[in-house]
Formats: C-alpha cells, sequence, structure tokens
C-alpha cells in the first residue's frame, strides 16, 4: 500500500427528507444563491419551488440557472456566468445530478478566475488544479456521478464535443445533501445508466498495477457486489425507499476519496475511452460505458491473469477451478454483458448507431496525444483494438 493522506471535507446529510435541511446547509456559505438544475423536471415536480421557499427563508436570495444538458458544454457554463455576474452571485447550489453537479463546479471556478478568459486552457487543456472556487451545496437527484463528494468535473469542448476534465480541491462541494427519496420517481433508463457508471468508478478503481492493497480491494469488491445485486432489483421495484438508499450510498462512495487511497490513482482508461466515444454519438455516460468495459476486459485480462481471477472469483462468484483462464475470462465477460442488458444497456457499440469508420477518429481522441491507463497504457492504435473488440 503506497503512503497517502485522506480529507473528506464534504459534509453528507443523507437521508428520508434532508432536502428540507438545504436552508440551514447553504445560509452559512453565502447570501446570494444560484441555483442550478437541468431540464424542468424539478420545475414540475416542485422541488425548485420547494428549495427556493426553503432558501429564502433561511435569508438567502435564490437566482435561478437552469437549462444544464446532459454531457454538457462549455458554452453552457459561460451563459450561467453571465447571469451569476449580473446577480452577484456568492454561492451555488447544484440541484440534479452528474451534469448538473460538474457544471456548477466549472462555473464555480470560473467566477472566481484571475484570468477569466485563460480558465478554459488553464484548466481544462493544462490541468492546473482549481485552487479556488465560490463555495458550492449539492442536493443529489440522480445517483451516479460521485460527483457529490469528488474533487473533479467533466465538461464537454463546445466546439468539438470531446470531453474535458478540471480538477482541484477547490471544487469539492462544501455539504452535499442526499435524499434517496428524491430519486424514486427516476426513469429505469437514467437509474442504469447511473448503476453502470457507479460500477465503472469501482472497476477504475480496483484494476491498478499494485497487488498490496487487500484492505482496499476487498471495500471495493464489496461494494461492487452490492451494487450487482442491488442494481436489477431497484428496476424492478423503483418505488422501494431501502433499494434506493443501497444504490445512492454506492454512488456516492464509488467516487469518493475513501476506496482510492493508496492506489495510485486507478486506471481510467475506459472512462477516457468513453469520454472520445460520447463526444461522437452523445450517448449517456453510463450506457458507453457498459458497451466499452466487457470489451477493455477482454484486450487486457489475459496479460494481468491473476488480477482478475481474484475479481472474477469474489466479485462475480466465478468458480476459479476451470479448465482454463480463457474459460474464466469467457464467462466473466459473458456474466458481465448479461448483467448490462438486465438493466437494459446496450453492449455493442452498433446498437448505438456508431460506424466502423468513426473507430479510428475515436482512439485517436481518447490516446492520440498521450497513453491512457495505469494497469496497462494504451496508445491510440491499442484503443482501437478495444473498439473493434467493442463493436
Amino acid at each position: 500500500m503506497e503512503s497517502f493522506e485522506l480529507l473528506f471535507p464534504t459534509h453528507i446529510r443523507f437521508g428520508r427528507d434532508v432536502v428540507d435541511q438545504v436552508g440551514e446547509a447553504v445560509k452559512g456559505t453565502g447570501t446570494t444563491v444560484l441555483v442550478v438544475f437541468g431540464q424542468n423536471s424539478v420545475i414540475r415536480s416542485g422541488l425548485f419551488a420547494k428549495v427556493e421557499q426553503l432558501l429564502v427563508s433561511c435569508g438567502c436570495k435564490v437566482v435561478s440557472g437552469g437549462g444544464v444538458k446532459p454531457n454538457p458544454t462549455y458554452e453552457g457554463v459561460l451563459a450561467l456566468a453571465e447571469i451569476a455576474k449580473r446577480h452577484q452571485v456568492d454561492c451555488l447550489l447544484a440541484l440534479g445530478g452528474g451534469s448538473v453537479i460538474d457544471t456548477a463546479k466549472a462555473l464555480a471556478g470560473l467566477l472566481v478566475a484571475s484570468d477569466p478568459k485563460q480558465y478554459w486552457t488553464d484548466h481544462f487543456e493544462n490541468y492546473t488544479p482549481v485552487e479556488q472556487a465560490l463555495p458550492l451545496a449539492v442536493v443529489l437527484t440522480i445517483p451516479a456521478s460521485g460527483s457529490e463528494t469528488s474533487d473533479s468535473c467533466v465538461i464537454s469542448e463546445t466546439k468539438t464535443g470531446l470531453k474535458r476534465i478540471a480538477s482541484g480541491p477547490a471544487l469539492v462541494p462544501k455539504v452535499s445533501l442526499l435524499d434517496p427519496s428524491l430519486t424514486l420517481s427516476l426513469p429505469v433508463y437514467q437509474t442504469a445508466c447511473g448503476i453502470s457508471d457507479m460500477l465503472s468508478h469501482l472497476q477504475e478503481r480496483y484494476f491498478i498495477p499494485l497487488m498490496e492493497n487487500d484492505l482496499t480491494d476487498r471495500l471495493l469488491e464489496s461494494v461492487m457486489r452490492c451494487v450487482l445485486d442491488n442494481g436489477p432489483l431497484v428496476l424492478s421495484h423503483p418505488d422501494s425507499y431501502h433499494l434506493r438508499s443501497e444504490i445512492m450510498w454506492a454512488g456516492t462512495l464509488a467516487h469518493s476519496p475513501l476506496l482510492d487511497r493508496g492506489r495510485g490513482g486507478g486506471d481510467w482508461a475506459c472512462h477516457m475511452i468513453e469520454h472520445a466515444l460520447s463526444g461522437f454519438c452523445d450517448v449517456p455516460h453510463g450506457a458507453g460505458l457498459a458497451i466499452l468495459t466487457p470489451a477493455w476486459m477482454r484486450y487486457i485480462a489475459p496479460k494481468h491473469q491473476f488480477r482478475f481471477l481474484q475479481y472474477a472469483g469474489r466479485v462475480w462468484h466465478i468458480e476459479i477451478p476451470l479448465a482454463s483462464f480463457e474459460d474464466v475470462l469467457a464467462r466473466l465477460i459473458y456474466s458481465m454483458q448479461s448483467f448490462y442488458r438486465c438493466l437494459g444497456l446496450p453492449t455493442q457499440l452498433r446498437e448505438i448507431g456508431v460506424e466502423v469508420a468513426d473507430l479510428p477518429a475515436i482512439a485517436q481522441a481518447a490516446a492520440g496525444s498521450h497513453p491512457i491507463g495505469s494497469l496497462q497504457q494504451l496508445e491510440a492504435m491499442q484503443v482501437l483494438d478495444i473498439l473493434h473488440l467493442a463493436y
């Protein structure tokens, strides 16, 4: 296990009706709050009106910042920045899932940047850590990305659609309110994509070159097993508060600092390939990961047999004394794809309209500038082989 530090600065409030505490949670961070949200679902459900009333009752002025779309673009961040500046906003509240939270994070840093015109270049292209940002609170409505406690955000480049990442300590939310009852009406497909996303976050942390990290291995295996067990159940029983609670907490832990300490940061090749993929076809992130992860494993596993044997046995309960490693791997890939299909997700690129002719450009976008992955570094040509396996 590598040496590490662990700081978990986000104050998490978890449970039924914790959204009622939003006024109290936010009032200490600012007085003029920009509430960032997505489409009209939070308006139709009455959630926005409820949050607004709770904030106002605690002495906050509320500014509306709606319209965030899935796979959000920097153009959308800039549009919200104009609203925030006009109303002299001094704190942000993200009311939604990963796209909304990531937009709010990017905006929080932009609003205090010393050179706003250089903000994208400095942090999304050159990866300079974001050290200053307006305070951010979160009311989570879609368990998936884990952005409610992480220090990073993913935003698409406006012209190309390619996703880029910015990170830094200032982007960690101050407080996150996790109310599973807010997810009871979440559509089946959104729920399924979220389950795929959180499972991928766990896998990205699990597959590392370092072998001597047994305790965190077992923590990751336990949360993965929880997702595999409860994921299909929550789709069958969408009104179960208990099952929604399990999935929501698993999604938060999956992308929290707790499960990646001493591990060198994880692999993240599947995420980088998916970021390139969704820049070409705007597929939901979780759906793209469901397609790419089994193909990545099929390509990577033969060179890392011990790691994948451990994963197959402990997480998927595949009996290891089979005829060969190839038999174990075939059973593992079959089990994974069956799980994703059970969630109603695609498992092949052709299912989402990607053409074979698109694959070289996707591979180049994913790994053209530098290799990706840590378990095994991948160049663009190797990514292309994985994409062909996923086709």
